[in-house]
């Protein structure tokens, strides 16, 4: 009996100790906590994000070789959970939980977590605004950076923090996730900022009207912003038909290749008192706007077009002989209005507060584009003053009772259905960033830019407007939509130097990408045409010397930088600024930093810039600038120079140009060949499809998509002591191999067809 009985409590003894080993849940403040004892994990839950940091052990620091913590007891006291651990040694954990944040403590001072937190494509690492430190950082791929301890959810608008000496790092077996170690503090361990766009960075509050927008996620019709070329800064009020046709011919042949897809013409063809929407100014236009969209399409290109969707021709109407005195908003005084930014005043105010004029003009309108035209981006100009009329004449309107933003979003919304989801629209409603949030695919962000470098003789500060536009804005690029800073220009009087940073820049960003240059020839007639235009010529008119196509050494900025990449903002937080658009940054930064994961490799490109007048040197730290891991060796290589770049004490340091950038690619050090960047693009991330390293072979392979009859290059890096024994090719076996300062030039000529190439060292 007494063997019995003391079996009975052995048995109930094992059972109240495995029973301490089965997993617990709790839930507290919004949080779920799920306690293992037995594996010795944790997982902590909210809410809104579902998982937020998984896996999660409890160590403690003991020489290389940290203890694990296991077999805690577990227990919660009014929104507390402790867990108290026996082995390796008794230790006390408390996790404090409110709606917003996890405090964790420990009565031992050698305690830390690692965990996994979710960190796909919808969850992304960020910086905010604390964390400025005059260097804009991008973001492609899966990537990670030793001073990012932010991960921002996309789809709901919150933003994970953890502490400022947290380490996130992309786990190796799994890059949608990152391997998360926090010691802990007397800080947060865990915050989430909950509306993190609407309300801390102040979108919703730092807007000209009483419209108080809230953040949304980017549409995912388009995985990249646009890259295209737009009529308006070459020929502003003044394109032909014979011009368009002619820029479209040189588009196809020079650029499409590269990644040009687009080609929009502005304003120009709704001029003169018969002319609307869809019947073309016929002096300009003899042939209609249907021939040249037909004639942009045949030519292996999308056509784009400007129109302010807001107004109409009076006299004569696109969808109707003549639409009812009810379709047009007037002013206090009964008179029609103008619309902005058309060619002339025959386009005046419509009146969307009636819905007859939506469904009668509107959507026939674009249903007549888009399914018989062929029309696939759209510029929804007019800078928003619609609504602006609206409310000082708001008693005229059919509906006063609506609201202007309401009206505006509604019309947007009728053209977004209409366009589809393979077309583009872009934005230009200059009043609130997120007015056209949901519909737009991008935005301008800014007032008009100019071909100079400052603005010089020119109201709109020249390409100075670009860059403040393309920085203030950039925090929601890739985010929200695809922000547009305005046009990419290159011609002289911009200075090649000049020219790189441009290109550089809106590149490494991933903002639209659509330039306005010249690019075909001008016949004798076409030129003097053009520049004795009785329309506005614009640049042309202060620079009629330098009307002329781009220069190879120009078109080859473009080449070697186009098309726009699936590249987003990781600083989330407006530079310099306010949330507003039109945003002036008090100064630009530094550098702009792109960090990459792609079949390329695991990099930084880094634009260190030089906005001062004369040629100054720069230097940046791996550390405080690029938050780059220095227990690693580096490699840094000079994208326009095709050279490498020295590094002394984890700095990157050089004589940058007046105006200039130098751009510099960064690999991590394996001591074997690698590659260190390709001809093709700036990110080296375009025509990369494979690359790897055969320790054993001692080759270096990979598979590249070239452009046809492009000559091809691959920078590789040869370590000291190791030379090229053999090298191959597969496209046509016809290769050029140079080798100075530790840097291997393998070039070839692209072919349709993916080129193998191999090179074998010895």
């Amino acid at each position: 009996m007494k063997e019995l009985k003391n079996s009975g409590i052995f048995i109930l003894l094992a059972v109240l100790f495995l029973s301490c080993q089965q997993p617990v849940t709790y839930h507290v403040n919004g949080w779920e906590i799920t306690s293992n004892p037995k594996d010795g994990t944790l997982s902590f839950s909210q809410t809104d994000l579902g998982l937020v940091l998984g896996n999660v052990h409890l160590e403690l620091k003991n020489g290389e070789s940290p203890a694990i913590l296991k077999n805690w007891k577990t227990e919660d006291k009014n929104g507390q959970i402790i867990l108290t651990a026996e082995k390796p040694e008794k230790t006390k954990w408390t996790f404090t939980i409110s709606e917003n944040k996890i405090d964790f403590k420990c009565n031992n001072a050698n305690a830390f977590i690692e965990g996994t937190a979710p960190a796909s494509e919808k969850r992304i690492p960020a910086r905010i605004a604390a964390q400025d430190n005059d260097v804009m950082y991008t973001q492609m791929g899966f990537v990670s950076a030793t001073n990012v301890h932010h991960l921002f959810d996309m789809d709901t608008d919150v933003m994970i923090g953890f502490t400022k000496d947290s380490r996130l790092t992309r786990n190796d077996a799994d890059n949608s996730k990152m391997d998360v170690k926090i010691d802990l503090s007397d800080g947060t361990e865990i915050a989430i900022e909950k509306n993190y766009y609407t309300d801390v960075v102040g979108l919703g509050g730092n807007q000209k009207s009483d419209f108080k927008p809230n953040y949304s996620p980017i549409p995912q019709r388009f995985k990249t912003a646009p890259t295209g070329w737009s009529s308006w800064y070459c020929y502003y009020m003044s394109p032909t038909e014979e011009s368009l046709m002619a820029e479209t011919d040189a588009l196809a042949k020079k650029l499409k290749p590269y990644g040009l897809k687009y080609v929009q013409l502005d304003a120009a063809y709704s001029r003169g008192k018969d002319a609307n929407w869809l019947n073309w100014n016929k002096e300009l236009y003899p042939h209609g706007g249907k021939y040249w969209f037909k004639y942009v399409i045949d030519n292996g290109l999308t056509p784009g077009l400007w129109l302010n969707i807001h107004g109409a021709n009076y006299a004569h109407p696109s969808m109707a002989d003549k639409y009812p005195e009810n379709f047009y908003l007037k002013d206090k005084n009964g008179k029609l209005s103008p619309i902005c930014c058309s060619a002339d005043k025959t386009m005046v105010r419509l009146d969307y507060t009636n819905p007859e004029a939506i469904q009668k003009h509107l959507k026939p309108l674009f249903k007549t584009l888009v399914n018989d035209w062929g029309l696939g981006y759209l510029k929804a100009g007019g800078w928003g003053t619609w609504m602006d009329f609206y409310e000082k004449n708001r008693e005229m309107a059919f509906n006063p009772k609506m609201d202007s933003r309401d009206i505006y979003r509604e019309a947007i919304k009728v053209v977004r259905e209409e366009l589809g989801d393979k077309g583009y629209l872009l934005g230009c409603a200059m009043h609130e960033i997120g007015v056209g949030f949901d519909y737009f695919d991008g935005s301008r962000t800014g007032g008009d830019d100019y071909a100079n470098w400052d603005g010089r003789n020119h109201w709109s500060g020249g390409m100075q407007q670009f860059f403040q536009s393309l920085f203030g804005t950039n925090f929601i690029n890739g985010v929200c939509w695809w922000s547009d800073p305005d046009d990419v220009m290159v011609r002289d009087p911009l200075t090649l130097t000049e020219g790189q940073t441009i290109v550089t820049t809106i590149s490494l960003s991933g903002q639209a990408y659509i330039f306005s240059d010249y690019v075909a020839d001008f016949s004798k007639e076409r030129l003097h045409n053009f520049l004795n235009s009785k329309y506005h010529i614009g640049w042309a008119k202060n620079y009629k010397e330098l009307v002329k196509p781009l220069a190879p050494e120009k078109i080859d900025l473009y080449k070697k930088t186009m098309p726009a990449m699936p590249i987003k903002a990781m600083d989330l937080y407006p530079y310099k600024t306010k949330p507003t658009c039109c945003a002036k940054p008090k100064s630009f930064p530094k550098a702009l930093d792109l960090k990459v994961n792609a079949a390329s490799g695991q990099y930084d490109v880094v634009s260190m810039y030089n906005w001062a007048d004369v040629d100054t040197v720069r230097t940046l730290d791996f550390d405080k600038d690029l938050g780059i891991d220095t227990d690693k060796k580096y490699i840094a290589f000079d994208f326009w120079n095709t050279k490498l770049v020295n590094i002394d004490n984890n700095k990157l340091q050089g004589v940058v140009p007046k105006h200039g950038t130098m751009a510099v690619i960064i690999r991590a050090a394996t001591g074997d060949p690698q590659l260190l960047a390709t001809s093709r693009h700036i990110s080296s991330a375009k025509s990369i499809k494979s690359v790897s390293w055969n320790k054993d072979k001692q080759t270096l392979s990979g598979v590249s998509s070239t452009v046809p009859g492009d000559k091809y290059s691959l920078y590789i890096y040869v370590p000291d002591g190791k030379t090229v024994d053999k090298a191959t090719v597969s496209i046509d076996g016809k290769f050029d191999i140079t080798l100075e300062d530790n840097v291997m030039k393998l070039s070839f000529t692209g072919k349709e067809e993916p080129a193998n190439w191999a090179v074998q060292f010895k």
